[in-house]
Protein backbone atom coordinates (compact mmCIF):
# COMPACT_ATOMS: atom_id res chain seq x y z
CA UNK A 1 0.00 0.00 0.00
CA UNK A 2 1.45 3.35 -1.04
CA UNK A 3 2.01 6.00 1.61
CA UNK A 4 0.14 8.83 -0.11
CA UNK A 5 -2.76 7.39 -2.15
CA UNK A 6 -4.38 9.67 -4.72
CA UNK A 7 -8.08 8.87 -4.69
CA UNK A 8 -9.44 12.18 -5.99
CA UNK A 9 -7.85 14.46 -8.61
CA UNK A 10 -9.12 17.94 -9.46
CA UNK A 11 -8.32 19.16 -12.97
CA UNK A 12 -9.30 22.80 -13.62
CA UNK A 13 -9.61 23.49 -17.34
CA UNK A 14 -10.40 26.21 -19.83
CA UNK A 15 -10.67 23.48 -22.49
CA UNK A 16 -7.57 24.75 -24.30
CA UNK A 17 -4.74 22.64 -25.69
CA UNK A 18 -2.39 23.32 -22.80
CA UNK A 19 -5.12 22.49 -20.26
CA UNK A 20 -5.64 19.18 -22.08
CA UNK A 21 -2.02 18.31 -21.30
CA UNK A 22 -2.84 18.56 -17.59
CA UNK A 23 -5.78 16.20 -18.15
CA UNK A 24 -3.44 13.70 -19.80
CA UNK A 25 -1.35 13.59 -16.62
CA UNK A 26 -4.49 13.02 -14.58
CA UNK A 27 -5.40 10.11 -16.84
CA UNK A 28 -1.86 8.74 -16.50
CA UNK A 29 -2.21 8.70 -12.71
CA UNK A 30 -5.73 7.26 -12.91
CA UNK A 31 -4.43 4.39 -15.03
CA UNK A 32 -2.07 3.41 -12.19
CA UNK A 33 -4.22 4.22 -9.14
CA UNK A 34 -7.83 4.17 -10.30
CA UNK A 35 -8.30 7.76 -9.12
CA UNK A 36 -11.54 9.68 -9.56
CA UNK A 37 -11.24 12.84 -11.68
CA UNK A 38 -13.24 16.04 -11.31
CA UNK A 39 -12.95 18.24 -14.40
CA UNK A 40 -13.69 21.82 -13.37
CA UNK A 41 -14.58 24.86 -15.46
CA UNK A 42 -14.89 28.08 -13.44
CA UNK A 43 -16.01 31.51 -14.59
CA UNK A 44 -17.90 34.52 -13.32
CA UNK A 45 -20.65 34.26 -15.90
CA UNK A 46 -22.13 37.66 -15.21
CA UNK A 47 -18.89 39.28 -16.35
CA UNK A 48 -17.81 36.90 -19.10
CA UNK A 49 -17.50 38.77 -22.40
CA UNK A 50 -16.86 36.90 -25.63
CA UNK A 51 -17.75 37.33 -29.28
CA UNK A 52 -20.17 34.42 -29.03
CA UNK A 53 -22.82 36.38 -27.12
CA UNK A 54 -23.70 40.07 -26.75
CA UNK A 55 -23.05 41.67 -23.37
CA UNK A 56 -26.74 41.76 -22.56
CA UNK A 57 -26.96 37.98 -22.86
CA UNK A 58 -24.93 37.52 -19.68
CA UNK A 59 -27.13 39.78 -17.65
CA UNK A 60 -30.39 38.35 -18.97
CA UNK A 61 -29.43 34.73 -19.61
CA UNK A 62 -26.86 33.66 -17.03
CA UNK A 63 -28.63 30.32 -16.58
CA UNK A 64 -28.39 29.64 -20.30
CA UNK A 65 -24.72 30.59 -20.28
CA UNK A 66 -24.02 28.12 -17.49
CA UNK A 67 -25.96 25.40 -19.29
CA UNK A 68 -23.94 26.06 -22.43
CA UNK A 69 -20.71 25.83 -20.42
CA UNK A 70 -21.85 22.49 -18.98
CA UNK A 71 -22.50 21.17 -22.48
CA UNK A 72 -19.13 22.36 -23.76
CA UNK A 73 -17.33 20.78 -20.80
CA UNK A 74 -19.14 17.45 -21.16
CA UNK A 75 -18.34 17.34 -24.87
CA UNK A 76 -14.72 18.26 -24.17
CA UNK A 77 -14.46 15.43 -21.62
CA UNK A 78 -15.95 12.89 -24.04
CA UNK A 79 -13.50 13.92 -26.76
CA UNK A 80 -10.46 13.45 -24.54
CA UNK A 81 -11.44 10.67 -22.14
CA UNK A 82 -12.19 7.26 -23.62
CA UNK A 83 -13.52 5.81 -20.36
CA UNK A 84 -15.67 8.27 -18.39
CA UNK A 85 -15.93 5.94 -15.38
CA UNK A 86 -15.17 7.91 -12.23
CA UNK A 87 -15.04 11.22 -14.13
CA UNK A 88 -17.21 14.15 -13.03
CA UNK A 89 -17.64 17.44 -14.87
CA UNK A 90 -18.38 20.54 -12.82
CA UNK A 91 -19.09 24.17 -13.75
CA UNK A 92 -18.74 26.79 -11.01
CA UNK A 93 -19.86 30.43 -11.22
CA UNK A 94 -16.92 31.97 -9.35
CA UNK A 95 -13.53 33.58 -9.84
CA UNK A 96 -11.34 30.70 -11.14
CA UNK A 97 -8.65 30.68 -8.42
CA UNK A 98 -11.20 30.79 -5.63
CA UNK A 99 -13.34 28.13 -7.33
CA UNK A 100 -10.35 25.81 -7.64
CA UNK A 101 -9.29 26.15 -4.01
CA UNK A 102 -12.87 25.81 -2.72
CA UNK A 103 -13.71 22.85 -4.95
CA UNK A 104 -10.50 21.07 -3.96
CA UNK A 105 -11.58 21.41 -0.33
CA UNK A 106 -15.18 20.41 -1.07
CA UNK A 107 -14.21 17.15 -2.79
CA UNK A 108 -11.20 16.58 -0.49
CA UNK A 109 -8.88 16.38 -3.49
CA UNK A 110 -5.62 14.53 -2.98
CA UNK A 111 -4.07 16.32 -5.95
CA UNK A 112 -4.77 19.35 -8.16
CA UNK A 113 -3.37 19.25 -11.70
CA UNK A 114 -3.24 22.50 -13.68
CA UNK A 115 -1.92 23.61 -17.02
CA UNK A 116 -0.14 26.96 -16.87
CA UNK A 117 1.48 29.24 -19.42
CA UNK A 118 4.17 30.08 -16.88
CA UNK A 119 3.93 33.82 -17.47
CA UNK A 120 1.72 36.75 -16.54
CA UNK A 121 -0.77 38.41 -18.84
CA UNK A 122 -4.39 39.15 -19.59
CA UNK A 123 -7.08 36.82 -20.95
CA UNK A 124 -4.75 34.88 -23.25
CA UNK A 125 -2.51 33.81 -20.35
CA UNK A 126 -5.04 33.89 -17.54
CA UNK A 127 -4.37 30.43 -16.16
CA UNK A 128 -0.74 31.32 -15.49
CA UNK A 129 -1.73 33.93 -12.92
CA UNK A 130 -4.56 31.70 -11.64
CA UNK A 131 -2.04 28.94 -10.97
CA UNK A 132 0.13 31.26 -8.92
CA UNK A 133 -2.87 32.34 -6.85
CA UNK A 134 -3.85 28.71 -6.23
CA UNK A 135 -0.25 27.97 -5.28
CA UNK A 136 -0.48 30.61 -2.56
CA UNK A 137 -3.95 29.72 -1.30
CA UNK A 138 -4.26 25.95 -1.35
CA UNK A 139 -2.90 23.50 1.18
CA UNK A 140 -3.11 20.58 -1.25
CA UNK A 141 -0.46 19.09 -3.54
CA UNK A 142 -0.44 20.93 -6.87
CA UNK A 143 0.96 19.50 -10.10
CA UNK A 144 1.63 22.20 -12.71
CA UNK A 145 2.23 21.43 -16.37
CA UNK A 146 3.58 23.91 -18.91
CA UNK A 147 3.11 23.71 -22.71
CA UNK A 148 6.88 23.18 -23.07
CA UNK A 149 6.34 19.76 -21.45
CA UNK A 150 4.73 18.57 -24.69
CA UNK A 151 7.67 19.49 -26.90
CA UNK A 152 9.28 16.18 -27.73
CA UNK A 153 8.40 14.70 -24.33
CA UNK A 154 6.01 11.82 -23.74
CA UNK A 155 3.40 12.05 -20.99
CA UNK A 156 5.24 9.71 -18.63
CA UNK A 157 6.94 9.66 -15.22
CA UNK A 158 10.16 7.69 -15.49
CA UNK A 159 12.61 9.89 -13.58
CA UNK A 160 11.92 12.21 -10.64
CA UNK A 161 14.01 15.03 -9.15
CA UNK A 162 13.43 15.97 -5.50
CA UNK A 163 15.44 18.83 -3.91
CA UNK A 164 15.62 18.50 -0.10
CA UNK A 165 17.02 20.02 3.09
CA UNK A 166 16.58 19.11 6.76
CA UNK A 167 13.08 20.58 7.30
CA UNK A 168 9.82 18.74 7.91
CA UNK A 169 8.22 20.03 4.69
CA UNK A 170 11.25 18.80 2.77
CA UNK A 171 10.89 15.36 4.36
CA UNK A 172 7.23 15.28 3.41
CA UNK A 173 7.99 16.28 -0.19
CA UNK A 174 10.52 13.45 -0.31
CA UNK A 175 7.87 11.03 0.95
CA UNK A 176 5.54 12.22 -1.78
CA UNK A 177 8.27 11.83 -4.40
CA UNK A 178 8.85 8.27 -3.20
CA UNK A 179 5.15 7.56 -3.64
CA UNK A 180 5.31 8.64 -7.29
CA UNK A 181 8.52 6.68 -7.79
CA UNK A 182 6.83 3.58 -6.39
CA UNK A 183 3.63 4.00 -8.41
CA UNK A 184 5.45 4.58 -11.69
CA UNK A 185 8.52 2.43 -10.99
CA UNK A 186 10.55 5.58 -11.62
CA UNK A 187 14.15 6.47 -10.89
CA UNK A 188 14.54 9.24 -8.29
CA UNK A 189 17.38 11.73 -7.80
CA UNK A 190 17.51 13.46 -4.39
CA UNK A 191 19.67 16.59 -4.24
CA UNK A 192 20.63 19.41 -1.87
CA UNK A 193 21.34 22.72 -3.58
CA UNK A 194 22.66 26.05 -2.26
CA UNK A 195 20.10 28.62 -1.16
CA UNK A 196 21.70 31.20 -3.44
CA UNK A 197 19.79 31.07 -6.76
CA UNK A 198 18.32 27.69 -5.83
CA UNK A 199 15.64 27.78 -8.53
CA UNK A 200 18.17 28.18 -11.35
CA UNK A 201 20.20 25.30 -9.98
CA UNK A 202 17.17 23.01 -9.78
CA UNK A 203 16.07 23.93 -13.30
CA UNK A 204 19.58 23.34 -14.65
CA UNK A 205 19.85 19.92 -13.02
CA UNK A 206 16.36 18.96 -14.20
CA UNK A 207 17.24 19.80 -17.80
CA UNK A 208 20.66 18.17 -17.69
CA UNK A 209 19.43 14.91 -16.17
CA UNK A 210 16.29 14.75 -18.33
CA UNK A 211 13.80 14.23 -15.50
CA UNK A 212 10.06 13.85 -16.08
CA UNK A 213 8.87 15.36 -12.77
CA UNK A 214 10.19 17.78 -10.15
CA UNK A 215 8.83 17.44 -6.60
CA UNK A 216 9.33 20.37 -4.22
CA UNK A 217 8.08 21.42 -0.79
CA UNK A 218 6.57 24.89 -0.29
CA UNK A 219 6.63 26.76 3.01
CA UNK A 220 3.56 28.86 3.77
CA UNK A 221 4.05 31.28 6.67
CA UNK A 222 1.55 33.53 8.39
CA UNK A 223 3.04 36.84 7.27
CA UNK A 224 5.27 36.17 4.29
CA UNK A 225 3.46 33.92 1.82
CA UNK A 226 4.31 36.24 -1.04
CA UNK A 227 8.00 36.12 -0.13
CA UNK A 228 8.30 32.39 0.43
CA UNK A 229 5.99 31.13 -2.27
CA UNK A 230 6.92 33.96 -4.63
CA UNK A 231 10.62 33.19 -4.92
CA UNK A 232 12.04 29.69 -5.38
CA UNK A 233 8.75 27.82 -5.71
CA UNK A 234 7.13 30.19 -8.21
CA UNK A 235 10.28 30.45 -10.30
CA UNK A 236 10.48 26.69 -10.60
CA UNK A 237 6.79 26.26 -11.43
CA UNK A 238 6.92 29.14 -13.92
CA UNK A 239 10.05 28.18 -15.83
CA UNK A 240 10.47 24.41 -15.51
CA UNK A 241 10.24 22.45 -18.74
CA UNK A 242 9.01 19.51 -16.69
CA UNK A 243 5.82 19.09 -14.64
CA UNK A 244 6.31 20.35 -11.08
CA UNK A 245 4.58 18.78 -8.08
CA UNK A 246 4.49 21.28 -5.20
CA UNK A 247 3.69 19.83 -1.77
CA UNK A 248 2.31 22.51 0.53
CA UNK A 249 3.00 22.98 4.22
CA UNK A 250 -0.74 22.90 4.91
CA UNK A 251 -0.96 19.20 4.03
CA UNK A 252 1.11 18.48 7.12
CA UNK A 253 -0.76 17.71 10.30
CA UNK A 254 1.37 16.16 12.99
CA UNK A 255 4.48 17.89 11.61
CA UNK A 256 3.09 21.43 11.47
CA UNK A 257 4.56 22.54 14.79
CA UNK A 258 7.94 21.24 13.77
CA UNK A 259 7.80 23.30 10.60
CA UNK A 260 6.61 26.40 12.49
CA UNK A 261 9.69 26.39 14.70
CA UNK A 262 11.86 26.80 11.63
CA UNK A 263 9.62 29.22 9.74
CA UNK A 264 11.58 32.34 10.62
CA UNK A 265 14.77 31.02 9.11
CA UNK A 266 13.07 29.80 5.94
CA UNK A 267 13.58 31.77 2.75
CA UNK A 268 12.45 28.95 0.48
CA UNK A 269 12.77 25.21 0.35
CA UNK A 270 16.57 25.08 0.19
CA UNK A 271 19.23 26.04 2.71
CA UNK A 272 22.19 23.69 2.52
CA UNK A 273 24.96 23.36 0.00
CA UNK A 274 25.65 19.63 -0.01
CA UNK A 275 24.65 17.58 -3.07
CA UNK A 276 23.73 13.93 -3.49
CA UNK A 277 21.68 11.49 -5.53
CA UNK A 278 19.78 8.28 -4.83
CA UNK A 279 17.57 5.76 -6.59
Amino acid sequence: MIKHPIHRILVPTDMSEFATLALEYALLIRARLGSQITLLYAEEFEFLLTAEYPVSFYFDNVTAAKSHAHELLRNYAKRHIADMTGVRTLVVDQVPARAIVNTADDINADLIIMGTHGRHGLRGTLLGSVTERVLRDTGRPLLTVLPSTARGRAVAIRKILCPVNDTAISDYALDYARTFAEVFDAEMDVINVPADDAASRVLEIADRTNVDLIVIGAQHTRFSDATVIGTTTERITRFAKQPVLTVMRHVLHEKEREVDTGAERQSGIFEHAEAGSSR
